[in-house]
C-alpha cells in the first residue's frame, strides 16, 4: 500500500504522470483536494488561502495576514526582511486583508494534518503540498522528484495553457519560486536537494509513460 509523494518542477509533466500512477495503483492522486480540505477544516474560503499554497505561495501576502493578526492583539509587526519594526501610524493599509486573518502555523498544522490522514488511505498519490517533506520516514511514502529541461518546460507550457514563450517563462519563474520559497519558509529544506527523494526523474530525458514504469518498478523494489 504505497504512498508516493510527487513534487515537480512546472512543465515536466507531473500531473499526467501522478494520474497514471494513481490509476495503476488502484489509487488516487490528491492536488488541488488538498486545499479544499484545509479550507473546510479551517472554515475559511479557499481565496483565503492563496498566499499560503505551494503553487502560489507570496511570502508577502503571508507576512501582512499574520500582521494584521498581531495588530488586532496589540502586538508590534516586525519588518519582514529582519530591518526592525514597521513604522506606521494606523493598520489602514490592511484593509484589504480580511480581518479573520491566520498565521503561517494554522495553515501548516492542518496541512500537516490533512496529509497525514490521506497517508493512511491505501495506494494515494499526493502532488506537492510539501508531503515528501511531512512524510518522510514513513515507511510506506516513497517521493519522486520530477524535473526537465527549460526548453522543453517551456514548450510543454506553450501547448497546454496557449500561452506565448515570454508568458511560459514568466509562469515558469514564478512557480518555481514560489514552490522554493514554500518548502524552504515552512520545512526548512531545499526544493532542489535530491537527498530528499527516492528518485529524481528528468521527463526531458525520459517519456512520462516510460517514468511511470520506472517509479513503479522501484516501489516494489522497496517491498
Amino acid at each position: 500500500m504505497p504512498i508516493i509523494t510527487i513534487s515537480r518542477e512546472v512543465g515536466a509533466s507531473g500531473t499526467y504522470i501522478a494520474l497514471k500512477l494513481a490509476e495503476a495503483l488502484g489509487g488516487t492522486c490528491y492536488d488541488q483536494q488538498i486545499i479544499h480540505e484545509i479550507a473546510e477544516k479551517m472554515g475559511k474560503p479557499k481565496s483565503q488561502l492563496e498566499d499560503f499554497d505551494q503553487n502560489s505561495y507570496n511570502r508577502v501576502g503571508v507576512f501582512f495576514q499574520e500582521a494584521l493578526a498581531s495588530i488586532a492583539q496589540g502586538g508590534m509587526v516586525f519588518h519582514p526582511f529582519g530591518i526592525g519594526p514597521l513604522d506606521w501610524d494606523s493598520a489602514e493599509m490592511f484593509t484589504t486583508y480580511p480581518r479573520n486573518s491566520f498565521q503561517e502555523k494554522d495553515y501548516y498544522d492542518v496541512l500537516t494534518q490533512v496529509i497525514k490522514e490521506i497517508a493512511e488511505q491505501p495506494n494515494s498519490v499526493i502532488l506537492g503540498r510539501g508531503a515528501s517533506q511531512i512524510l518522510k520516514g514513513h515507511s510506506d511514502a516513497f517521493h519522486v522528484r520530477l524535473v526537465a529541461d527549460t526548453a522543453d518546460r517551456i514548450s510543454q507550457l506553450m501547448k497546454e495553457q496557449n500561452i506565448d514563450q515570454h508568458q511560459a517563462e514568466e509562469l515558469i519563474n514564478g512557480k518555481d519560486a514560489a514552490a522554493a520559497n514554500f518548502i524552504y519558509d515552512f520545512f526548512d529544506a531545499e526544493i532542489n536537494d535530491a537527498h530528499q527523494y527516492h528518485l529524481v526523474v528528468n521527463t526531458s530525458q525520459i517519456i512520462p509513460d516510460r517514468c511511470i514504469e520506472i517509479i513503479l518498478s522501484a516501489i516494489k523494489q522497496q517491498d
